[in-house]
């Protein structure tokens, strides 16, 4: 048998790893909030087919390409380039990702049934002979390989259940029940996936059905809410799911005016004063800078701002005390309360 087919009763898998991709599996695990063995099938299942440690995809795919490109070529000559390169494509890839590098840690996981099920078909067991029948070592290529890609895109392979649900959602008018991971369940009408400006993290972004206030109010706006923040989504049959025209532009301003992870908030004049070293930092770093309504003419270190509290708490809460909110003061309270614990935390550790 097999060995890629030959897995024990517990469908366990040892997975030798290195520290660098050991801390980025336990940091996506955190961000993600997923447990490793549930980020790791995660992965498998749905980074395999697009990962370049996918020796005999990757190959096929090549021979594929190379096929289309080389039909002027006679059939004789056309097939021994085409296996001359193919060899040599083969030896390439296998010297770059089936090393036998020490591994640092060494992981052993519970395969669920869709890995399990994946692992023994064909087209995966095709890589054995590039990972000496050690289904361990592709996995491992597998897993290093997805550690060095940025943090979108890692956030773009394990929520890609969501993300194509999500677009199945929109481009068929369908409504949303999304359960985020306080638990709160959350009825929308989807109007697709979106990332904040500097490409980070993905949200998805719509626009709320019966929504209702503490008095039992309904309200509806739009949402957006980034896609390690779900729980569970699925496709709601009890709603129309299809955005207005209206809607649709709300959405659109929200997005232009607040950023697209602030959408659910709303808008509240706040006023803060910059030291000189804040100022500084506002002008030089620029992810999530909320942009000021206006700078107070008669004194330059107090900066105006129309923007949601959430946007000015992400962005200003690094800043100490080089910036200081003035008004509103339930967030000047808010700012306080987190230095001020983070200070009795560091006082109780460090006695």
């Amino acid at each position: 048998m097999s060995s890629f087919r030959d897995f024990n009763a517990e469908n366990k898998l040892r997975i030798p790893l290195s520290s660098y991709a050991a801390q980025i599996i336990e940091s996506d695990c955190m961000n993600f909030d997923k447990k490793k063995a549930t980020l790791l099938n995660s992965i498998i299942l749905n980074y395999y087919a697009y990962a370049s440690c996918s020796i005999s995809l990757r190959i096929k795919k090549y021979q594929n390409e190379l096929a289309l490109n080389l039909k002027s070529i006679d059939e004789q000559n056309k097939q021994r380039i085409i296996n001359e390169l193919v060899n040599n494509k083969a030896k390439e890839l296998k010297a770059t990702f089936s090393k036998r590098v020490p591994a640092d840690v060494n992981w052993q996981i519970t395969l669920n049934k869709k890995v399990k099920e994946l692992l023994t078909t064909d087209t995966y067991t095709s890589e054995e002979e590039y990972y000496g029948n050690k289904p361990g070592h592709y996995v491992r290529a597998l897993i290093e390989e997805y550690s060095l890609l940025p943090y979108y895109q890692r956030e773009e392979i394990v929520f890609s259940t969501f993300i194509e649900l999500i677009q199945a959602a929109t481009n068929n008018n369908y409504a949303l029940k999304a359960i985020n991971t306080k638990g709160n369940t959350i009825l929308l009408k989807p109007y697709g996936i979106e990332s904040d400006p500097f490409s980070m993290y993905h949200y998805i972004v719509g626009y709320t059905i019966n929504n209702r206030t503490k008095d039992n109010t309904i309200f509806e706006k739009p949402i957006s809410i980034r896609l390690s923040r779900l729980k569970e989504l699925e496709l709601s049959t009890v709603h129309n799911g299809e955005l207005t025209l209206q809607e649709k532009k709300q959405i659109i301003s929200e997005m232009k005016s607040k950023g697209v992870q602030f959408i659910s908030g709303n808008n509240s004049p706040i006023k803060i004063w910059l030291s000189d070293k804040g100022i500084s930092k506002y002008n030089s770093q620029l992810h999530l800078r909320p942009e000021p309504s206006k700078v107070d003419p008669e004194d330059n270190h107090i900066y105006y701002f129309e923007c949601t509290e959430a946007q000015i708490l992400f962005y200003f809460i690094s800043f100490g005390s080089d910036a200081i909110v003035l008004s509103p003061q339930t967030l000047s309270k808010k700012i306080q309360n987190i230095h001020q614990n983070a200070v009795e935390a560091y006082n109780t550790l460090l006695l």
